[in-house]
């Protein structure tokens, strides 16, 4: 497999200066074969919020995509996503990605219609999944993602972006039965096995540092990044934000496989390295150094609950809270809920509440609150209006 990964500067949004950076990363990384097929684009919506606030692959990256891919030769370029909490119709208004797609002529499909049953033989901890029906109608799938970080993953790039080819709340059952990092990644990467995305485009002009992948904030980053080896760009990326890439469970779970790399060091940087744009302040969430996996075989089951208790998890903010219930559609452990309470007034209010027992810590709740209301700490009480 192809290990050159295509970093290139690129200070801004300008359409025409985007287009330039991203075609040279692609011409570095060497140009996928496209001539009369059908190009599935899929970017990152993991929230329709607007583009300043770097939660979406920004509309004008998803434009200079398009213009690329059309140049290539493609027959037919559509694109769509489907975040976590997603109605029938979704067309990725406020990103402004549904009306980028089709100013350029492309078209805008809906994941949440027709489905698949995509069989995964080489899975290791899933054999099957069921996926948007876009994914078959392509013959090629180019992955856009945004380069942010992550609670749960650390880092979100590539090879994550691709778990937006399930439709909407039905991710949610994922969570819940692979709720431990390696084991998320384990699916993750059986996803990437099942479906094959051809390429991917990095959208790295302004990424995601802290809280990711939504209650973060937007830093500057000034690149862009191509590459068909969806693996090799995710460990540039991760290197740039000063991730060492053997930390991030996808990359490490990747790795094991031998599909994309037998070892980190294969990768190949015909332009720019990722040492020298690397960003050594970016504010990523702390890797948690696990020797609870040791300790999960010697401890008896309580202990163990008892020690999981004490992780990092969700905590309301009732004052940010907007009670719009997200966080109650999104939860596949069906451990939050809307409640009623005595008031400090000495009314009644009503307020979300998250049962500890039942959660996995998974925080889709923390990424789809369009409030900010869900804070991750060390020790989470289960508090309420």
């Amino acid at each position: 497999m192809n290990t050159k990964v295509g970093i290139e500067k690129c200070p801004s949004y300008d359409p025409e200066a985007l287009y330039r950076s991203l075609k040279k990363a692609v011409e570095n990384a060497g140009a996928p074969d496209l001539a009369g097929k059908s190009v599935l684009l899929k970017p990152n919506i993991l929230s329709d919020e607007s583009p300043g606030k770097a939660v979406t692959t920004h509309p004008v990256f998803m434009e200079a995509s398009i213009r690329l891919v059309r140049e290539m030769g493609a027959s037919r370029i559509f694109a769509g996503d489907s975040p976590g909490v997603q109605k029938p119709g979704f067309s990725g208004k406020v990103s402004g990605l549904g009306e980028a797609v089709k100013r350029c002529g492309a078209e805008w499909v809906d994941f949440t219609g027709k489905k698949i049953e995509l069989p995964c033989p080489a899975g290791k901890v899933i054999r099957k999944f069921t996926l948007t029906q876009a994914v078959a109608e392509a013959d090629v799938i180019i992955s856009l993602p945004k380069l942010k970080t992550h609670q749960l993953m650390y880092f979100t790039g590539a090879l994550k972006n691709t778990f937006g080819l399930i439709p909407s709340i039905a991710k949610s059952p994922y969570h819940v039965r692979f709720s431990r990092r390696e084991s998320f990644a384990a699916m993750i990467v059986d996803l990437n096995l099942a479906v094959k995305p051809a390429y991917a485009f990095m959208d790295a002009v302004i990424g995601m540092e802290g809280p990711g992948p939504f209650a973060g904030n937007p830093r500057q980053l000034g690149l862009v990044l191509a590459s068909s080896n969806l693996l090799a760009m995710d460990v540039a990326a991760s290197e740039i934000i000063a991730y060492p890439p053997q930390e991030i469970p996808v990359s490490r779970e990747a790795l094991s496989r031998g599909y994309w790399l037998r070892d980190f060091s294969e990768i190949i940087y015909p332009g720019l390295t990722p040492g020298e744009v690397r960003i050594s302040d970016f504010k990523k969430v702390p890797i948690k150094r696990n020797s609870s996996q040791l300790i999960d075989f010697i401890l008896p089951k309580p202990l163990r609950k008892f020690n999981e208790s004490r992780a990092a998890g969700p905590e309301i903010n009732h004052k940010a809270c907007i009670r719009c219930a997200d966080c109650i559609r999104i939860c596949g452990s069906q451990a939050i809920s809307m409640r009623t309470a005595d008031s400090a007034a000495g009314g009644k209010e009503r307020g979300v509440v998250i049962d500890y027992h039942q959660c996995i810590r998974c925080f889709c709740c923390h990424e789809i609150c369009k409030a900010k209301a869900i804070d991750i700490v060390k020790k989470p009480r289960n508090r309420r209006v």
